[in-house]
């Protein structure tokens, strides 16, 4: 919509949305230097720093930032928000801070003669508990507002229950009401400094999160960028502004129906522009007259998405809206509840009534009346199984002495949890226990395991599935940088662009790249010479594994200089094999994450200065995430989080942390947006202790409604379930298990269930499974249902796959028959030099003679140093030689105009050949190419020591490659005079070689 009218929407023409981690990246970027500039405005960025660490400054903006569509009602007139926030707090928001504290000591009523009255009535002891040891405490000439407070009032602020003793009452009245006095007047100050910190805070906040956000709308206007929260807005305004009415003519004619999925998570901005899509169907003007429907399906029940702005009470509201605008004009409008679930078997729906009946659960479900569900499917024998949760033993081992085995008490119990989930599910395939009235043996595809978050339990589920040798696609989210197998590589980048870095090396030899064992680790660790770094000690080992690493180490970092991060990657994955290493580690979940990874190359390359340093750095500054869509059979055992498993299903579903209850940081808020009345406002809060009366409800029925969420999903959970739900979850140590399991969801299922369950014990007589119903049907043996045909019919022949055809791969400066064997500037020298220092030193002159025309040639001979001494660590010798070599070359005004703006280095290309009929693929790179009015240049640097006098006696090899790099030319620029020279850098002189050698040269070679 926003393309078809960009002009309309006020949108750029050639917006592209942007990615989410490239969104957290930009929002970071603006945050980070709106806080290190100091923000320019008074006094915020001070305010926040004085009172907030660096942790709660961050989770502030992030909280401001995460809620989008009501921050913009905020932001669009800041001073009203500020003015909104003073009326809900009242007349505390009139005194500053400072002020306040400046009051609590100069308005005392209590002064020091009436202390040394309290003093002679109760005198002070050692303790800090007491009014008069707490004042004794103090400087009574100069007391601090804080510790005067503090002396009267308890830790919250308010008064205690008994401030003044008997004693004191008894002795002298006028001073005990006196003391009560003082302690009612600091109450209130302090009341009214909560609220005018709160509004400091939040007014800071609200500065700080404006810069933020206009700076991060910069960042997108710049780059043409739209987000999703953009998205939605700009397409509602569209509908909206003065060209709205010209076009939904224009689409009116092309829209019958409108359907909206999963209403109950729709927020109001969305809902925004159903209606102005929809206002035509209620107005009678439209294009043309013709049966149209509005259709929305949701399960309020089943609404988790808050933390997208989800609002679940909008679609009952927007239900009776629309249902008043057809009854306005005439047209029929019908509600129409769905309870029949065609997923479920009725012994599990009857479970979900049963935990439903209980009244905060009920009203959680935002159902008015009592829920019931009926079921399609007329098999029986479904249940539900309680596990009960594990709870990790606290006690510590006897003695001091520190123990040399892994104890048993150090098994945790998400770990203990997670292995006896796994241990089932192998035991329910190995002895092919049939499910349910299926009539089949369970496979590892029937079992869904859920939690609420992917923390511990999580990860152990999946090592404990691993363990066991159990299919699973792995987790359902993976972080991209932080997996393991991307650590691995970027490793690999961090030894080869340094090979000194000890440590990285050592963790990299344990990668499944080389999979060296530790006690092979440890032999070539130590003993070590004195300096001798360990890729040094790696080459002189004789072991094996340790020369097949050297080698390959070696072997990659003489080719880095000319692969740019996708190269280099692929070849380390695909040719070498690392890829298959790591499936033998991680399993298939590793594709997502390398697929991710290339892809994040690709974009490195694409940027203005590509490279293999660059392309580290920028990966280690990313945090972003990959969600991966599980197949829903065929990989085995899934675990993924309520949220991911929305609209799937599974004959067995395993609920693995159901002890697990809302967490306080969870519900709690540091910050808290109001759209509507009494806003828009902004409320910054990190507790209950820094809220005051006013903002208290607003806390609170935010609170309560992510709490209401929270049975939410115990019911999307619990409605996964085909055929059987298992539930359990583990406990921390220390606590007492039942109290750690009020408001869970185990204990909400357990008190459903238990009177119409049967209770299943070891041989010990402790509980170990309870199962509703009590009286189920059994399962129906397997073989006892008929296979569908298509299930049964003959697996499919195939006639065996032709071998692949290999096409060779021929580079031009080796295609001549004497072809030198060195890639880079190939030589006679280098047959009597070393070849790996000569190849080396062609590297460090292709890479000066590439860059060094970019710059200030004032700064050439300093950029040169710096250059050779990172290219050629190992021979510093020859830096002057060749720095001084480089900058004649590029000083030369008759080779100037190989070195201007016309002219490209290191081209490289890739094509589709014959040679003598037969297929090949020519590759490789041209040093220079150079266009101009007379055509086309190709150069190849040569550094022969003797050099050929005419084109004549120049060798053959070089005239093949110079030929095939001719035809490449010719076939990149059709039309164009294509010419071929050498630049023989001993003497820095140009040779053209004539176009009949090149053709010679060439010949039996021809392009697709």
């Amino acid at each position: 919509m926003l393309h078809r009218f960009p002009l309309e929407a006020g949108v750029p023409f050639d917006f592209a949305v942007i990615e989410d981690d490239e969104r957290s990246a930009m929002l970071l970027s603006a945050r980070e230097t709106v806080l290190s500039q100091g923000l320019g405005v008074d006094g915020a960025v001070e305010t926040l720093f004085e009172t907030l660490s660096d942790d709660q400054i961050k989770n502030a903006i992030d909280a401001a930032l995460s809620d989008g569509r009501k921050l913009k009602l905020v932001l669009a007139d800041p001073e009203k928000s500020r003015a909104n926030l003073r009326a809900l707090i009242g007349a505390d928001a009139n005194r500053s801070a400072t002020e306040i504290n400046q009051a609590i000591i100069a308005e005392r009523l209590v002064i020091q003669d009436d202390v040394t009255k309290l003093f002679a009535i109760c005198p002070p002891g050692d303790g800090n508990r007491k009014l008069e040891d707490k004042l004794a405490a103090l400087d009574l000439g100069k007391p601090d507002p804080m510790g005067w407070c503090a002396a009267f009032l308890k830790a919250d602020g308010t008064m205690p229950a008994r401030l003044v003793v008997k004693a004191v009452s008894t002795a002298d009245p006028d001073l005990a009401e006196l003391l009560t006095a003082e302690a009612e007047r600091l109450a209130g100050l302090v009341a009214a400094r909560r609220a005018s910190q709160l509004i400091e805070r939040s007014d800071a906040l609200l500065d700080i999160v404006a810069a933020v956000g206009k700076r991060y709308d910069a960042q997108k206007r710049a780059r043409s960028l739209l987000d999703f929260d953009d998205l939605v807005e700009r397409l509602a305004d569209l509908f909206q502004n003065q060209s709205g009415d010209w076009v939904r003519y224009k689409l009116d004619s092309g829209i019958d129906h409108i359907l909206v999925d999963e209403s109950q998570d729709t927020n109001g901005e969305q809902w925004r522009v159903v209606r102005a899509i929809a206002e035509e169907y209620f107005a009678g003007g439209g294009a043309v007259e013709r049966p149209r429907s509005l259709f929305a399906v949701g399960d309020q029940k089943q609404s988790i998405y808050s933390f997208q702005g989800a609002e679940p009470a909008l679609f009952g509201a927007t239900g009776q809206e629309f249902a008043l605008k057809a009854e306005t004009v005439e047209r029929p409008f019908e509600p129409v509840p769905l309870r029949t679930s065609f997923r479920t078997l009725p012994e599990i729906l009857a479970a979900v009534d049963l935990v439903s009946d209980r009244d905060d659960i009920q009203a959680a479900l935002l159902e008015s009346e009592k829920v019931h569900h009926n079921t399609a499917r007329t098999m029986r024998g479904g249940s539900v199984t309680l596990w009960p949760p594990t709870q990790q033993v606290a006690d510590a081992p006897a003695g001091s002495e520190w123990p040399t085995t892994v104890l048993e008490t150090e098994r945790t119990a998400p770990r203990q949890i997670a292995e006896r989930i796994a241990g089932e599910i192998k035991t329910w395939i190995d002895q092919q226990r049939p499910l349910t009235g299926r009539g089949r043996p369970v496979t590892a595809d029937d079992v869904l395991i859920l939690v609420q978050s992917r923390g511990q339990v999580f990860q152990e589920v999946i090592r404990a599935l691993r363990k066991l040798d159990l299919p699973t696609p792995g987790a359902d989210r993976l972080g991209v940088t932080s997996h393991i197998a991307v650590m691995d590589l970027l490793a690999l980048c961090d030894v080869l662009l340094n090979p000194a870095d000890d440590l990285q090396l050592a963790a990299l030899l344990r990668s499944p790249l080389f999979d060296i064992d530790e006690d092979t680790l440890f032999a070539l660790a130590q003993p070590r010479a004195r300096n001798q770094t360990l890729w040094q000690a790696l080459a002189e080992h004789t072991d094996p594994d340790c020369i097949d690493a050297a080698q390959r180490l070696a072997r990659w970092r003489g080719e880095l200089d000319f692969e740019r991060p996708f190269e280099f990657l692929t070849q380390v994955l695909y040719a070498e094999g690392g890829l298959k290493r790591f499936h033998a580690r991680f399993g298939g979940e590793v594709d997502d994450v390398v697929a991710e990874l290339l892809e994040l190359s690709l974009s490195h390359e694409q940027g203005p200065q590509p490279s293999l340093q660059g392309f580290v750095a920028d990966m280690r500054q990313r945090s972003g995430s990959i969600k991966r869509e599980l197949p829903e059979a065929g990989a085995g055992v899934r675990v993924m989080t309520v949220h991911g498993a929305k609209g799937l299903e599974a004959p067995i579903v395993i609920l693995a942390d159901a002890a697990t209850k809302q967490r306080k940081q969870m519900i709690g808020k540091p910050v808290y947006l109001l759209a509507d009345a009494p806003g828009p406002l902004l409320i910054h809060a990190s507790g209950t202790a820094d809220h005051v009366d006013a903002t208290l409800p607003i806390k609170q029925e935010i609170d309560d409604n992510l709490e209401r969420e929270y049975w939410r999903k115990l019911y999307v959970a619990m409605t996964r379930a085909e055929d059987e739900l298992y539930v359990t979850g583990a406990l921390t140590p220390g606590a007492d298990a039942a109290k750690q399991l009020e408001g869970s969801w185990y204990e909400a299922i357990e008190t459903a269930l238990r009177p119409h369950a049967e209770s299943q014990t070891d041989a010990q007589g402790t509980e170990s499974a309870l199962i509703y119903p009590r009286e189920r049907t059994a399962p129906i043996a397997i073989g006892a249902v008929a296979t569908p045909a298509s299930a049964s019919a003959a697996p499919m022949a195939f006639d065996p796959l032709p071998e692949p055809l290999t096409i060779p791969l021929v580079s031009p400066s080796l295609a001549g028959k004497s072809a030198p064997s060195g890639r880079a500037l190939d030589s006679l020298a280098e047959q009597v030099r070393d070849a790996e220092a000569a190849r080396r030193e062609g590297i460090a002159l292709h890479a000066l003679l590439q860059h060094l025309g970019k710059l200030d040639p004032a700064i050439w001979p300093e950029i040169a140093d710096k250059a050779l001494a990172a290219l050629l660590p190992d021979s510093p010798d020859d830096h002057a030689r060749l720095a001084t070599k480089a900058i004649s070359i590029l000083q030369r005004p008759e080779l100037a105009h190989l070195f201007g703006p016309s002219s490209r280095a290191e081209v490289p290309f890739l094509l589709d050949a014959q040679h003598n009929g037969g297929p090949i693929r020519l590759t490789g790179r041209i040093d220079r190419l150079v266009i101009d009015d007379h055509g086309v240049m190709v150069i190849d640097y040569k550094s022969d020591a003797s050099v050929p006098g005419m084109p004549g006696d120049v060798p053959g090899s070089y005239v093949t490659q110079l030929g095939l790099y001719a035809l490449v030319a010719h076939q990149l620029f059709p039309g164009r005079v294509i010419r071929a020279a050498i630049l023989w850098t001993t003497l820095e002189s140009l040779m053209i070689l004539p176009p009949d050698a090149l053709t010679a040269g060439a010949e039996g070679f021809t392009l697709r």
